[in-house]
């Protein structure tokens, strides 16, 4: 008795899952970043140059001063500027967390490798000299992996018009 009990049991829990949880949704399409061999240049170009930017200033030092996203100290009072800085720093932030989701493969890697020179610049003159250090090899080194992601992206749609899709076509 109770193992047929327990057997209906489990098959209306198994239906409700199926109708809570349907199986055969298809999912949306996720944002392309990089659509066809024009884009995937502009983009090597500019993450190598950033990259390039990034490994300099990690190996050779210079002194870190702080400064304001928006520099509007002679326009604005102190408390002002700071809200507008702190709006627009956070407005980054954000996009830092929902941009690379909006992706897939390759363009998150590239995207994502963006984010800690993006989180880490405003806060990198604030701290000690030897964090801001760190701060710099870290960005260094997310730099580089978005160049190489930015490089794959390049060569692997220099045989299409279009930059490749990380998904599998069957033939």
């Amino acid at each position: 008795m109770r193992v047929k009990t327990c057997n209906r049991l489990i098959a209306t829990v198994g239906e409700l899952r199926r109708v809570i949880i349907p199986t055969n949704v298809e999912q949306p399409q996720k944002l392309r970043l990089i659509t066809s061999r024009f884009t995937a240049l502009i983009g090597v170009i500019l993450t190598g140059y950033i990259a390039a930017l990034a490994t300099r200033s990690a190996f050779w030092q210079s002194a870190h001063h702080f400064h304001w996203l928006l520099p509007l100290d002679r326009l604005l009072p102190a408390w002002a500027v700071l809200t507008v800085n702190v709006v627009i720093y956070g407005w980054i932030l954000w996009l830092c967390i929902v941009f690379p989701r909006a992706l897939q493969g390759k363009e998150r890697v590239l995207v994502t490798g963006w984010v800690p020179g993006l989180v880490l610049e405003p806060i990198q003159g604030m701290v000690s000299v030897s964090l801001a250090t760190a701060i710099q090899y870290v960005k260094a080194a997310s730099m580089m992996v978005a160049f190489i992601a930015a490089v794959v992206i390049l060569v692997q749609s220099s045989g299409t018009r279009t930059a490749p899709s990380d998904r599998v076509v069957p033939q």
